[in-house]
């Protein structure tokens, strides 16, 4: 039996060497995304909790009087903010289920189940902290409102901000162009406040209740990136460990 003493390629060390560090470099910032997506959620989420604590304990926030009166100057006739606050009612939910149905058809089975109890816990929860803070709605609120009389927080924030929230990280999973995704993440928040500031111009919310749902919205964002995070496969350890079982064979005759 002979022994195989060919060398190895010129510069398969340094090529090994090199993968290492990238592979490191790579691992450092998905820690770093995923602490960053950690604080938002845990950030949101106190917030939110810490607001509807005192909103719950008849707490007097400041600046609902002086924001409320600004926005209903601005009202007009209403025609536009009802527009805008309508955009996030039924067209926000056919979104929404066409998101879960999506994500399922691509195979992306786990994202379409995390996305679709989210949604359900999102709105279950918003009309369950209605009904239990009990806010009256701003005085003089169209009495034909649909659903609970109540006020804390916006449903419409929160569900806007979340259905649309999660479109754009799956578009930025599925690594559409970054200009894309800058505009849309831009779209997002801009289409969250001014959903916001229509349900205060039209007397249906206090702008307290358009910040805790803003607030909320952030943390279930950062709860559904945790929960969905995709383990890929590194090319370059599938690479070590041919190497390694390459190395380990019996040498050929």
């Amino acid at each position: 039996m002979t022994t195989d003493l060919t060398p190895a390629p010129a510069g398969s060390g340094a090529a090994a060497a090199g993968a290492k560090p990238a592979r490191d470099a790579d691992s450092q910032r998905v820690d770093a995304t995923a602490v960053a997506w950690a604080l938002v959620a845990i950030l949101g989420l106190a917030g939110f909790v810490a607001m509807t604590v005192l909103t719950f304990n008849h707490f007097v926030w400041p600046f609902d009087q002086p924001l409320l009166a600004q926005a209903r100057q601005w009202a007009g006739d209403g025609t536009i903010w009802r527009v805008i606050s309508e955009s996030a009612n039924i067209p926000l939910i056919v979104i929404g289920v066409g998101l879960v149905v999506v994500l399922f058809v691509k195979g992306h089975r786990r994202e379409a189940v995390v996305a679709a109890l989210v949604l359900i816990a999102v709105t279950a929860g918003s009309e369950g902290v209605k009904q239990l803070v009990a806010r009256p709605r701003p005085e003089g609120t169209d009495p034909n409102i649909p659903g609970v009389v109540y006020s804390y927080p916006s449903g419409h924030v929160l569900e806007a901000l979340t259905i649309f929230g999660i479109i754009v990280i799956e578009l930025a999973r599925a690594n559409a162009p970054r200009i894309l995704i800058a505009v849309l993440s831009i779209f997002v928040v801009v289409d969250a406040l001014l959903v916001g500031l229509a349900r205060v111009a039209l007397n249906a919310h206090y702008p307290s209740d358009a910040l805790a749902s803003l607030l909320a919205g952030a943390g279930v964002l950062g709860v559904y990136v945790l929960l969905t995070r995709r383990r890929d496969p590194d090319p370059h350890d599938a690479a070590d460990a041919a190497d390694r079982t390459a190395t380990s064979s019996p040498a050929s005759p």
